[in-house]
């Protein structure tokens, strides 16, 4: 794992690069002289530094004029070229990097739009918006939006996991000031974050800034992958609370986030996933999980929400069931801005 944290900034990339075999390499030093000599370097015969632009535009070249499956290349400094010589690797293998290199601008540029949906509860045909959940899309150079899961496909591939999350939590609260009077979730990855104490610096001084109400915000545990250390995880919960924050656990019920872990991390919100309340009224299997949600979630004190609502059927069974928020597209799709009110169709009675 890569000591990473909130205030620090992405490390200089470059590339080390080896020629196997009796590749000639000295034409290829003409290609290389024409970037200025501080992006690149000869470490000995056959043995180059390049800086990640040169290396990348340096791929293309390879793959047409030589022997690219006798050419290697590792990750590496400029000043320590040889160190990680151990990991050297063909190639090809970094071209999903080149492909996923574009989530590098979106990162530095801050190149985030924030959508709102809202969170409400619902009474007869009375709707009440008590919270929004903001959710990040990139902006392409064309001004185009980026879904998340594209943009955090790319990061992943980049190793820059972090230092998206923390682009999305930081933009997040940004945008979040305006919404004064009402529940504001927002999405954190929680492998992103290493030392809580360092990692959450300027998230917390920019709530501070802005004078949001700490008891206002929920930081939502987004995951796609396994969490293994649960005792990390609890650490970032309790540094939330700590400082007056409320946490929610997203996608309850499913394999990443089963109910061994409510009793574990006992969030203030616990979050039905949206593949057991899409259709529930109709499928024993749902229903059975869901129940199991709503009791683990009342015996620990955790207010149950279920998301991905998209039937007026399933809000109906699972508000007879006891669940007291709801989030999904019934209500709304995210959107630019938030919404403050709304009402339910007609044929809908809670």
């Amino acid at each position: 794992m890569q000591n990473h944290c909130d205030i620090c900034l992405p490390q200089h990339r470059g590339y080390t690069i080896l020629f196997k075999g009796e590749q000639q390499t000295r034409e290829l030093e003409k290609y290389f002289k024409s970037f200025p000599e501080e992006q690149w370097s000869v470490v000995e015969d056959k043995l180059y530094w390049a800086e990640e632009t040169v290396f990348f535009d340096l791929l293309d070249y390879l793959n047409v004029h030589m022997d690219a499956d006798k050419i290697l290349a590792v990750g590496s400094k400029r000043t320590e070229p040889q160190k990680d010589i151990k990991g050297l690797r063909p190639i090809s293998t970094f071209l999903m990097e080149k492909q996923a290199s574009w989530i590098d601008d979106v990162i530095e540029q801050h190149a985030i739009k924030t959508h709102y949906q809202p969170i409400v509860t619902v009474k007869g045909q009375r709707v009440e918006v008590i919270g929004h959940e903001l959710l990040s899309r990139g902006i392409d150079e064309t001004g185009a939006l980026i879904p998340p899961i594209k943009m955090f496909e790319a990061a992943r591939v980049r190793n820059r996991l972090f230092a998206l999350d923390r682009v999305c939590r930081i933009e997040s609260v940004k945008n979040a000031a305006p919404v004064t009077d009402k529940l504001i979730f927002i999405n954190f990855i929680p492998t992103s974050i290493y030392v809580p104490e360092h990692c959450l610096t300027t998230t917390f001084k920019l709530i501070s800034q802005l004078n949001m109400k700490p008891e206002q915000i929920v930081f939502e545990v987004v995951e796609t992958d396994e969490v293994e250390d649960i005792e990390h995880l609890k650490s970032i919960l309790l540094h939330y609370q700590a400082h007056g924050f409320k946490y929610a656990l997203d996608d309850v019920g499913t394999g990443i986030n089963d109910l061994g872990k409510l009793n574990d991390l006992q969030p203030h919100y616990v979050k039905l996933a949206r593949e057991y309340s899409d259709g529930v009224s109709t499928d024993l299997e749902k229903q059975a999980v869901a129940k199991s949600v709503i009791d683990v979630a009342r015996s620990i004190g955790s207010c149950p929400l279920a998301e991905g609502i998209e039937r007026p059927e399933d809000l109906t069974f699972l508000a007879d069931m006891g669940y007291e928020l709801f989030q999904g597209y019934y209500f709304a799709k995210p959107q630019e801005n938030p919404l403050e009110r709304m009402t339910l169709n007609e044929d809908t009675n809670i």
